[in-house]
Parts: C-alpha cells; sequence; structure tokens
C-alpha cells in the first residue's frame, strides 16, 4: 500500500486556479467564518506521505518496522540533549529557550523533528503545492501530481487552549509519556490524547521566515489503535469496507488525523479532521503563474532569508561535478 492508496478514497481533485480559487473561497472561507480553523500543508508531490523530518528518518534508518512513538521520544530526547552539550539551547540575549522554540529552530535549519511545517494561509499551502524544486540544476517533481492538506485544528492551537498553553515556554518536554499499567484515569486520558489527536502552535513571528509564510506547525503522538489509547479506528472511506491496519495508517501520517471527504454543504466535521486534495501535475504552472500575479507568492518571497537564497536563487547552476 502506498500512501496515496491512504488518501485517495477521500480526496478530490483540482485541475485548474478556478477550482482551487472554488475550494478555498466558497468551503473553506465560509467555514473560518464559522471559527473553524484550518492549517494547511502543501506537498509537490502527491505520492508522499504526512511525516515529520523526524518520523521520515528514524524510518530510513530502521527499516524492519515502522516507529512508533517510543522510538520517536528516545530519539527526540537524544537530540536535545546534543542540542544542550553543544550549547545551542539559549537564544542569542543568553536565556534558555523553550523545547518548542528549540525544536522549531532546528526545523528551520533542517535537523529531524516531530513538527510538520504547515501555514494558516491556504493560498500559501497552494503555493507550496506546486513550488519548483531542482537538484543539481534539474527540476523535480514537475510531472507529479501534488497534494494539499486542510487540518482542521479548531480548538487544538495550544496557544488558545488553557490546558497547554503552558507548552509553549516549557523548557522541558512537555508531552506526556506512556503511564504504567496502574497509572491513574487522569494519566491514562493524557496520554491517549496525546496519540489519538493533533495538536497545533502558531509562534510568534521571530523570524522573516515564519512572518512571510504565516507559518506554524503540527505534531502529536504516533497513531495508535489499542492499549491505553483505546479503540480508535480509521474507516478504508468510500465504497471500501473496513478499517485501515495501524501500519497501514502510520505509512501514510506520523500524526493522528481522521480524512474525512469534503462536503460543501456542511460545516466541516471536527476532531483531527483533515481534507486532501490532489492538484494535477498538467494544473501546477497555471495555478503556481497566479498566486505569483494575484499574490506575489515566489521563492524570494516566502523564503525571505539567506537559507532560502542559497537554496533557491542559483538553482540552475550544478552543485555537484559531473561524473567523467
Amino acid at each position: 500500500m502506498t500512501s496515496s492508496d491512504f488518501w485517495q478514497p477521500y480526496e478530490e481533485t483540482i485541475s485548474s486556479y478556478d477550482e482551487l480559487a472554488s475550494v478555498i473561497d466558497e468551503v473553506f472561507t465560509k467555514w473560518s467564518a464559522r471559527s473553524r480553523v484550518f492549517a494547511w500543508r502543501g506537498l509537490v508531490n502527491a505520492d508522499w506521505p504526512l511525516h515529520s523530518s523526524l518520523y521520515r528518518r528514524v524510518l530510513w534508518t530502521h527499516t524492519k518496522s515502522l516507529p512508533e512513538e517510543a522510538d520517536i521520544r528516545r530519539h527526540e530526547k537524544s537530540i536535545l540533549a546534543d542540542v544542550h552539550r553543544w550549547g545551542l539551547h539559549v537564544s542569542p540575549t543568553g536565556a534558555r529557550m523553550s523545547i518548542l522554540n528549540q525544536l522549531a529552530t532546528l526545523q528551520h535549519y533542517g535537523a529531524p523533528t516531530r513538527l510538520i511545517d504547515v501555514t494558516f494561509n491556504p493560498w500559501i499551502g497552494a503555493w507550496f503545492a506546486v513550488e519548483q524544486k531542482w537538484n543539481n540544476g534539474d527540476e523535480l517533481h514537475a510531472a507529479s501530481d501534488a497534494r494539499l492538506f486542510a487540518i482542521d485544528v479548531t480548538r487544538r492551537l495550544i496557544n488558545e487552549n488553557d490546558s497547554y498553553r503552558d507548552w509553549e515556554d516549557e523548557p522541558h518536554t512537555p508531552w506526556p509519556h506512556r503511564p504504567p499499567k496502574n497509572a491513574s484515569d487522569d494519566e491514562k486520558r493524557t496520554w491517549r490524547e496525546w496519540c489519538s489527536k493533533v495538536f497545533a502552535w502558531h509562534p510568534p513571528h521571530y523570524d522573516n521566515r515564519i512572518a512571510a509564510q504565516n507559518g506554524g506547525f503540527i505534531f502529536g503522538g504516533v497513531p495508535m489503535t489499542n492499549g491505553l489509547t483505546g479503540q480508535n479506528q480509521w474507516p478504508k472511506g468510500g465504497d471500501t469496507p473496513g478499517f485501515w491496519k495501524i501500519a497501514e495508517v502510520r505509512s501514510a501520517t506520523s500524526v493522528a488525523l481522521r480524512p474525512h471527504k469534503l462536503e460543501t454543504t456542511h460545516g466541516g466535521v471536527s476532531q483531527n479532521a483533515v481534507y486532501s486534495f490532489r492538484i494535477t501535475h498538467s494544473a501546477k504552472t497555471e495555478i503556481r503563474e497566479r498566486l505569483e500575479r494575484n499574490f506575489n507568492y515566489k521563492h524570494s518571497t516566502v523564503y525571505p532569508d539567506y537559507t532560502g537564497f542559497a537554496e533557491f536563487a542559483t538553482h540552475n547552476l550544478k552543485t555537484r561535478k559531473p561524473r567523467p
């Protein structure tokens, strides 16, 4: 099974800029007016899973089985310990950064974390889905369909949730550990929520890129379906009966999101709902050009820093010496 197989029963296909605009303007603008909050993530290749960089790299390193929450936590703990050893856990002013700020900074520079980049602007999310990528001077994924996710994070933003607002400033990892069998009901409930729901963070605009992208992050425990997490199930959807196996879920997403069909006459499904849109490869150029013309979205405005310049400004020049 591929990641695409998991999303396909629920996805909508977008074949033009007008279809994209219709979805954003007629559906999500209406839902947002009803106080629903969405985070958006665009992937230039529709076959890619919705994995955090840490989950992806642990999976590539330990190929015999899909990572579980204990694996992610172990590697995360090791990475944060090394950040401390390197003296990178303090801000330029000398103050210790919170764990979330440490992870956000690591994410910005390409280190693996459990955070997944999102934007709270649907048009920027669409731009990420159709942006041009290069490797050694050659364009990548131009012939691949793209994917745009709309993730319902209503009441899941830690900035706006009294139960989790302190996480933003915690100097130690704030998410729960797996409780023992004799744990209290509260401990079990907290763990169950961590592994069965998604959390979102809209950080302060502490750098130009976060501001330009209206950026944020989603995160959470690795999806689980039994034991202390309860009998959480992912229906296959469409005309296919039954449920996805947990390994199939983790192959497609490293956070506990629930795919749903887009029903334009309803107000949207809450609680970890994610809506998926396949953007055909033939529509990428038109959508990209319209986004630049209408909103001035391009590499120089979406990545307005030296890292962005280094990656995209000289994309036509080879980065490796040709083989003899």
